[in-house]
């Protein structure tokens, strides 16, 4: 069973990031005359996949240098 803590944590967590989940969602395919990059579905799919892509190759850089 989970300990209080760990779940009071995972919920702080997910209250704090879904407003910034949906509003980074909002920016990525709101239509540009309304303040957004107007990607559509599958192109900010495609953004977001990149850019974790890219951290997870950066953390990967980082920790072969670290070993190095």
């Amino acid at each position: 069973m989970p300990s209080v803590p760990n779940v009071l944590l995972f919920w702080i967590a997910f209250v704090l990031t879904r407003p910034l989940g949906a509003t980074a969602g909002d920016f990525l395919t709101k239509p540009t005359a309304k303040g957004g990059l107007d990607l559509g579905t599958a192109g900010s799919s495609a953004a977001l996949l990149a850019v974790l892509l890219g951290l997870m190759a950066y953390a990967q850089v980082q920790e072969r240098r670290a070993r190095a």
